[in-house]
């Protein structure tokens, strides 16, 4: 038994006073061809911003020169979609709100309501009405 500890740990020991035999790595390299808070992506010429996950590199345009193409990382896309959608979902709760139907009583053959519909940053103002056109209309065949 002791012998499954005592391997893992020579091992160890080995590994940790071994020389490297290889440069040291840079992890993460600043870009600054594009300002503040852009790094490259390990292994390409692709620059990234990592506040808001734009990406920036520069290619040759065909023509002796170059562009820069501007995109974004596939998480940021997908934050973006999400907070659309939640966008979205604000405008058409805030807009429901305010398209309530009037409540008709008995006697009353008329009604007209305004609202006003608000949800997170939404806003949105709306009049409906609603009207008796016949009473009585489904009798009953006896």
């Amino acid at each position: 038994m002791f012998r499954h500890f005592l391997a893992p740990a020579i091992l160890g020991a080995a590994t940790l006073f071994a020389a490297p035999s290889k440069a040291a790595v840079e992890y993460v390299r600043v870009c600054a061809a594009y300002g503040t808070n852009y790094y490259y992506s390990p292994g390409t010429n692709t620059c990234i911003n990592a506040q808001t996950g734009e990406t920036k590199r520069t290619v040759d345009d065909g023509e002796g020169g170059t562009t820069t193409v501007t995109g974004k990382t596939a998480l940021a896309s997908q934050v973006d979609d999400i907070d659309n959608r939640v966008t979205r979902a604000f405008e058409n709760a805030s807009i429901s709100a305010a398209l309530a139907a009037p409540d008709l009583v008995q006697g009353e053959h008329f009604g007209l309501r305004v609202n006003w519909g608000n949800a997170g940053d939404a806003d949105a103002f709306g009049i409906t009405g609603a009207a008796v056109l016949s009473e009585g209309f489904a009798t009953a065949a006896g």
